[in-house]
């Protein structure tokens, strides 16, 4: 915000001077005010050299006058024939009759034009509008010749060197001041930006401090009592499933007993197959719940190394999984919460699959993606998104539940865990098998 703010506002001071240049090109004085000067004294001085000595006199003084630029000499004709003279060209000329004190039959005829002859108020944008000026004129004397004269008075406005000053003087403070505000203001928001993009994964931050603008201050007041409200929510409902596992438990242990009493061993095996299956749901839901709760510590890792060090331990327990390895990719994560989704979905895949493909790589929009392949019979189009739902189970036949799997709490924890850092979980059907595509930010 900063950047395109500075930018914007130097592109208005651009602009300012352009209109400025514009108006100035256009309506402005084009001769300078000493150059103006000069030119009329010089007028003056050799008129009356012109009328006052005599012709040789007069002629050694005009040579003397002239420079580079500048030439004074009398002829039988003008120069310059008279005609609608423009504004400047009649100040001029009224300064020279003023100086000299000339009635109104004198004729004095001053042309400005530009050094190619072109007009003298030519368009800013065109090459000859940069050219020198050049003054011409003629005026009549008493014996009825007339002085001629071509001067190069200076520009009003040489656009180079006024451009040199007026540009860095008028924009670098004026940038720097705003540059200085626009950051105070511009802090906090980005401050509050990262911090939310922390709290979407999961990780809980200390309360903000409160500084720049009072908006800045009542919306990081805002978010700090947000943060506070959601860690109150979730650890106000950890502890009421605690309870509440804590209560399931004392009668499913009572029952347990009842039920060890009772004479025909097959009804009793069948319920306390039923009780244990009710009690590791309870379990589940309570691991679900307190993953919420728990608060591991957020660092870099190396998914790459992450993704070893499981493939180590799967071989270690006998069942390898295909990693072949990648090059170290850093990612900030809860590493024991993101093993324990990566473990979870590896289990899926070497359960209903009997393998498990593991790959990681980088997405062209930035993001990571590790993908879980099996190559079992897949899941039906149907359940693609229903299995991420608590205690929906399904077994290697697909999505007949009566092949046997596990209390359907995996995947819903794998998705919530991948979540929790900002990521997203997704499976999509391969021929043959399924794959499970963790992405998470880059």
């Amino acid at each position: 915000m900063t950047r395109q703010l500075g930018v914007l506002l130097l592109l208005a001071l651009l602009a300012s001077n352009l209109i400025a240049m514009l108006l100035l090109q256009r309506t402005g004085s084009l001769v300078h005010p000493l150059s103006r000067t000069l030119v009329v004294e010089r007028l003056a001085t050799a008129y009356q050299a012109a009328r006052d000595l005599p012709s040789a006199d007069t002629n050694r003084l005009l040579d003397a006058m002239a420079t580079a630029d500048t030439r004074f000499w009398v002829a039988s004709t003008a120069q310059v024939q008279p005609f609608a003279m423009h504004t400047e060209e009649r100040r001029l000329a009224t300064a020279v009759r003023q100086r000299l004190g000339l009635p109104a039959d004198v004729t004095i005829v001053l042309q400005l034009e530009r050094s190619s002859g072109g007009p003298a108020r030519e368009h800013l944008f065109k090459r000859a509008g940069w050219q020198a000026l050049r003054l011409r004129s003629s005026m009549s004397l008493p014996d009825g010749t007339q002085l001629n004269a071509e001067q190069a008075p200076a520009g009003a406005y040489e656009w180079g060197r006024l451009l040199a000053y007026s540009v860095p003087v008028s924009t670098i403070p004026v940038l720097l001041i705003v540059i200085f505000f626009m950051r105070r203001v511009v802090a906090p928001v980005k401050r509050l930006a990262l911090a939310t993009e922390r709290v979407s994964r999961g990780e809980w931050i200390t309360p903000l401090p409160l500084s720049g603008p009072r908006e800045a201050q009542e919306l990081t007041l805002a978010f700090n009592v947000m943060q506070e409200r959601i860690a109150r929510h979730v650890e106000g409902r950890t502890r009421m499933l605690a309870a509440l596992s804590h209560d399931l438990n004392t009668p499913i242990t009572e029952l347990r007993l009842q039920v060890e009493l009772l004479e025909d061993p097959e009804l009793r095996q069948d319920m306390l197959d039923s009780l244990d299956e009710l009690r590791a749901m309870v379990s589940e839901t309570l691991d679900f719940v307190r993953g919420d709760a728990v608060q591991e510590a957020t660092v870099e890792v190396s998914l790459s190394e992450v993704l070893s060090d499981l493939a180590r331990r799967y071989q270690t327990l006998g069942t390898p999984i295909d990693w072949q390895g990648s090059a170290p990719v850093a990612c900030r994560c809860r590493p024991l919460a993101l093993k324990r989704a990566l473990t979870n979905l590896i289990d899926n895949a070497l359960r209903h699959g009997g393998d498990a493909q593991v790959r990681l790589h980088r997405e062209e929009t930035g993001g990571l993606c590790i993908e879980i392949r099996d190559h079992g019979p897949g899941i039906d189009a149907a359940w693609l998104q229903q299995v991420f739902e608590p205690f929906v189970q399904l077994g290697k036949g697909g999505a007949d539940p009566s092949h046997g799997g596990g209390l359907g709490m995996g995947l819903a924890i794998a998705r919530a865990c991948v979540q929790a850092h900002g990521g997203e979980l997704v499976l999509e059907n391969r021929t043959p098998g399924l794959a499970a595509l963790v992405r998470l930010p880059g």
